[in-house]
């Protein structure tokens, strides 16, 4: 079934539509054949270096979305792949036990039902991983690892035709300059200015935005834009709640 997965993925990658065809939009013409030659209904491909997650591309907008839903929430499927540097299947009862406010999230603002996060291979695993999201949860057993494992291969080879230094990922691959890992570059500014003006280190800072964005309902993305577009101040965040808090 392998090559037929592979085949299956270099011939959506080959139809890519024309408003993908960017060099910065790589990661997002390859989550679109991931997604397509798996039969999912989503994926995701997210770049994490030290505490930093950064989506790079993913095949449609709710999948981005559901990115999004879990760095607000801090963790999850794929945190915990990359942190364990194996694949893990997870079903929404999965997603429940271990992350009831993604749990709640993913049934409120997605269709899906179910994630396998899977860090891609050297050379660029497990600092990449692919989120394949599902509607449907009975389908992730069904899923052939190894159609799953050559698609990886197959995303990890295009993306290592554009690292072009060995500074990984800052060689000028373009990846960074997407949509989704632009718009990810605000937190990171935000949070400097919400540690600069509250005193806080990155954790607790980060923290801070996550506390407001799950208070209100949101994203920290939007949280991130509107402090650094001046719609808010980080006098306007609610500190994160301390271990004594969560004594009391």
């Amino acid at each position: 079934m392998t090559a037929g997965a592979a085949r299956r993925f270099d011939e959506a990658l080959a139809s890519s539509p024309a408003e993908l065809a960017g060099p910065e939009l790589l990661p997002a013409r390859l989550a679109r054949a991931c997604a397509r030659a798996l039969e999912v209904d989503g994926a995701g491909l997210s770049l994490h270096v030290g505490v930093l997650r950064t989506p790079i591309g993913a095949s449609d907008a709710v999948t981005a979305h559901a990115e999004r839903l879990q760095f607000t929430i801090g963790d999850g499927p794929c945190l915990r792949a990359h942190d364990d540097g194996a694949e893990i299947a997870f079903a929404m009862e999965d997603i429940e036990r271990n992350w009831p406010q993604l749990w709640a999230s993913l049934r409120s603002d997605t269709s899906y039902r179910g994630v396998l996060s899977v860090p891609l291979p050297p050379p660029m695993g497990p600092l990449v991983v692919l989120d394949l999201y599902v509607r449907d949860p009975a389908t992730l057993p069904e899923l052939d690892r190894g159609d799953v494992h050559a698609v990886a291969r197959s995303a990890t080879a295009e993306l290592a035709l554009t690292v072009t230094g060995p500074e990984f990922p800052d060689d000028g691959s373009s990846w960074l300059d997407g949509p989704d890992a632009r718009r990810r570059a605000h937190v990171w500014q935000a949070m400097g200015l919400v540690g600069i003006a509250s005193g806080l280190d990155a954790t607790d800072a980060i923290a801070t935005m996550r506390a407001a964005a799950i208070t209100t309902g949101r994203v920290v993305d939007d949280v991130a834009e509107d402090l650094v577009a001046g719609r808010l101040v980080p006098a306007d965040l609610q500190a994160a709640p301390g271990p004594e808090d969560a004594a009391g």
